[in-house]
């Protein structure tokens, strides 16, 4: 069964934020004091997880992503892979994640039917990385990549924001690191998420710099989209392994392939990113009886609600949930 948006934009891929807690405090996607924190009863069971996806799937959802927060700090996360695993008609789950904790569990999660994984990098330098995350040891990162890849988590993707003043002059160096690695690296767009430590306008650099300064860099890449890269831009570069790529949501928007649900961790449904409409799933799955009817319905009616773009980011001002509350 297929299910397409008012759009006709065919929706397949649902992204399942599994927890608001992480083990790092970054810059751009939580606040450093005056965290809110999900209440434990509102949190989606693994069996509420479970059941919505299983409702997604009979609809046209094949691909599955979890995240967070951190979802690796989530206790029994494997358990819930294995089960989506067995769900008919799911091809695909994938990992966002951070890597500090992909050392001891990436075999696990592997063995429990996770396919790939997203590790968030923003800097190789381990002052920079620190200074951003607030408390992380980019060293667990580099373990964690390298656990990835031994378990067969391929292909390794590498999440990379970039900001002005922060980062930005580390796109070369990040990219020969990710090619020298075989590694599948894209540069994303810093984006207007709630408040951030980094102001928009300071820190907002486009794809077409970054675009610019690869091709200084490396200029016999060869463009078009990668399997499994989803929006991505990307380039492979002759003799090299791995990939490199944009992801660019500000400059040029890609709404018009969008093919994506968000489930938040307290069991909110969001049809775009950017807009603070969201579908209650929670109360429905709480209430007594059948309730399998009505939980489509709400599914497809957060399909309906799926806007024709998002607008204008670098002019709207978003001031909804922070990113570590919808889903990273």
């Amino acid at each position: 069964m297929a299910m397409n948006d008012s759009f006709n934009r065919k929706i397949d891929y649902l992204r399942i934020s599994v927890t608001d807690r992480c083990n790092l405090r970054c810059l751009y996607c939580m606040p450093e004091e005056g965290v809110k924190r999900i209440s434990h009863e509102e949190v989606l069971r693994y069996e509420e997880i479970i059941e919505i996806v299983k409702t997604a799937a009979e609809l046209g959802i094949k691909k599955v992503r979890l995240t967070g927060g951190e979802p690796l700090v989530r206790p029994g996360l494997s358990g819930l892979i294995s089960k989506i695993a067995d769900i008919d008609g799911i091809e695909s789950i994938a990992l966002t994640t951070n890597g500090l904790l992909l050392p001891d569990m990436a075999e696990e999660l592997a063995n429990a039917g996770l396919n790939r994984v997203n590790i968030s990098l923003d800097t190789l330098d381990p002052e920079s990385y620190r200074r951003m995350s607030r408390v992380g040891r980019i060293e667990k990162v580099f373990e964690g990549i390298e656990a990835a890849v031994s378990a067969g988590l391929s292909p390794v993707k590498i999440n990379t924001v970039i900001i002005r003043g922060f980062n930005d002059n580390e796109v070369l160096s990040m990219a020969e690191w990710a090619l020298r690695n075989a590694l599948n690296l894209r540069f994303i767009e810093f984006m207007p998420v709630n408040d951030s430590t980094f102001p928009f306008a300071d820190g907002y650099l486009s794809s077409d710099e970054i675009r610019k300064t690869l091709l200084s860099g490396f200029p016999k890449m060869e463009g078009g989209l990668l399997e499994g890269n989803g929006p991505a831009e990307c380039w492979k570069v002759p003799g090299r392994k791995g990939s490199l790529g944009v992801i660019e949501a500000v400059s040029h928007a890609f709404c018009g392939s969008c093919n994506r649900l968000r489930l938040t961790a307290d069991g909110r449904m969001r049809p775009c990113l950017f807009s603070d409409k969201e579908i209650n799933l929670l109360s429905v799955l709480r209430d007594p009886g059948d309730n399998k009817s009505e939980l489509s319905a709400l599914i497809s009616h957060a399909v309906d609600l799926k806007p024709e773009s998002h607008g204008n980011l670098k002019s709207e001002k978003h001031e909804g949930r922070f990113m570590y509350e919808i889903g990273g």
